[in-house]
């Protein structure tokens, strides 16, 4: 599928072009301004001694699958209408290449912004008073860049199967709503709805709850909540107080790796099929 030297080739290239497209510019200095604006914020109207983790963690825990997605579901679809694919891969790279390449150096660009708006913030939160946890810091930080991965493999994976930015930015957005905002658990409601006879019955099947918890925000609320119970905020999904087999943080993992793997093999199994 790829070898490692045109693989590190392209994943460095890949990067210098976010940031020479100011994107690496523009998403590290979101996410900087925002854990800047939010630690000063905590710091100022909390009067007994704030944490600087979990307010960090509610805004961050929305939108970075939002600019995940949004930054990066046109990834490849840019290099495909400018036809610089074409010229890459007239060079020894392979198709594979491409795309997991793309996958690894978005996943850089987003793990560097992520960890350089904690980092940012920790100066200010020690000048406002903030404090700051460390085993609690380092686990949030690893927690949100593994979710970061996840959407930003989405978002290779969608940009892999469309032709044009409009699509890709109409699917990013419609992934973003259907795991966000729940939509993925209504679906398996919907067939057990019509295969009772349109109507629900008195407690749901099991198969229910597990496709829900297939839902990567659901995945990673269960994995936020075997570390730290009490930060489960920022996601519409709360862990069970008792939590089966799959709601808990190893099969979590499990499901977010799995959304990982299987979005960049299908984005190249669609793209290597592909007209340039």
């Amino acid at each position: 599928m790829t070898d490692l030297p045109s693989l590190a080739l392209f994943v460095r290239e890949d990067v210098r072009d976010t940031v020479r497209e100011r994107q690496l510019h523009l998403l590290a200095g979101l996410y900087v301004l925002l854990g800047a604006l939010v630690t000063y914020t905590n710091g100022r109207l909390s009067a007994s001694g704030p944490e600087l983790v979990p307010p960090l963690l509610a805004i961050f825990a929305m939108l970075t699958p939002l600019l995940a997605l949004g930054f990066f579901a046109s990834a490849l679809v840019e290099k495909r209408t400018t036809g610089a694919l074409k010229v890459v891969l007239g060079l020894p790279i392979s198709r594979g290449t491409v795309v997991l390449g793309t996958f690894l150096g978005r996943t850089l660009v987003i793990c560097t912004a992520i960890f350089a708006s904690f980092l940012a913030a920790v100066p200010l939160a020690l000048l406002m008073g903030v404090t700051v946890d460390p085993v609690r810091f380092v686990t949030v930080a690893a927690l949100l860049a593994v979710l970061g991965i996840t959407f930003t493999a989405l978002a290779v994976g969608v940009s892999a199967v469309v032709r044009t930015a409009t699509r890709a930015t109409a699917s990013a957005f419609g992934l973003f709503v259907l795991f966000f905002f729940q939509l993925w658990t209504q679906l398996p409601r919907a067939v057990l709805y019509v295969r009772h006879g349109f109507s629900f019955p008195e407690t749901n099947p099991e198969w229910v709850e597990f496709v829900a918890a297939v839902n990567p925000v659901a995945a990673y609320a269960h994995l936020m909540g075997g570390f730290f119970p009490d930060l489960n905020n920022g996601t519409f999904v709360q862990p069970p107080s008792d939590p089966a087999f799959y709601e808990r943080p190893a099969f979590a993992l499990v499901v977010l790796v799995g959304w990982i793997v299987v979005s960049v093999g299908v984005g190249y199994w669609r793209f290597r099929a592909t007209d340039i």
